[in-house]
């Protein structure tokens, strides 16, 4: 895996006609994060982009970018693939972080270009800032995130015809959130297995002090 920073040019980077972003909050990254990984490896023929984000659209983040990003850099550094990047991209680009924004820098670069997301995303795609215009030069590839399959009932019911535009991912279901993660440290309970070891202690220490800090204590 190579770390990139900036809006780098990617044409001596490629290795595919075809990009997969892969882009989350990682508040923090955990298990669940890297087996969705190595699954969509193995389905997909292309180039990976792991893409923290800086300024999520649609929730508040506290932890700093920088701090995410590093996280997300330890735990994917697993990978030795030379189709596998994390970039701090988004750092980069002014305003909130749509995600039509990157898939209009990828398309540069890319014939073709896929977003990896969960099921929860694609439930609520009507919400997405110019969701017709991302799926007209985009796919969408979804992984389950309920048991029922009913998350993409409803974005099938939503985008009709733009359905077409949706890779179904048949993985296994990883029943594991950054914020069950963050809550179980504020609550003073273990994350031991469900976050990589090498940012265990410092994903605790970040979220005790974040805890303390909205409950009025001071930082140490």
């Amino acid at each position: 895996m190579e770390i990139l920073h900036g809006l780098r040019e990617l044409s001596s980077l490629s290795k595919s006609k075809s990009a997969v972003i892969y882009g989350g909050s990682f508040n923090p990254p955990h298990i669940g994060h890297i087996a969705i990984l190595s699954y969509a490896l193995d389905f997909f023929d292309a180039d990976f982009y792991i893409v923290p984000t800086r300024t999520p659209p649609h929730k508040k983040v506290d932890v700093p970018f920088n701090k995410r990003f590093d996280w997300a850099a330890k735990t994917f550094s697993i990978y030795d693939l030379d189709n596998l990047f994390i970039t701090d991209m988004e750092n980069y680009i002014e305003g909130t972080n749509y995600a039509i924004k990157n898939v209009e820098y990828f398309t540069r670069y890319y014939e073709d270009v896929i977003l990896l997301v969960g099921e929860d995303a694609l439930g609520s795609i009507e919400s997405w800032y110019e969701y017709e215009k991302l799926l007209g030069i985009a796919k969408l590839a979804v992984y389950p995130r309920t048991r029922e399959g009913s998350l993409y009932k409803r974005g099938k019911s939503v985008l009709g015809a733009l359905y077409s535009r949706i890779i179904g991912l048949d993985f296994p279901l990883f029943e594991v959130s950054s914020s069950a993660i963050r809550e179980r440290v504020r609550n003073g309970k273990s994350i031991i297995g469900l976050v990589p070891e090498c940012i265990r202690k410092d994903v605790e220490k970040v979220y005790i002090a974040e805890s303390k800090i909205s409950k009025g204590g001071t930082q140490i």
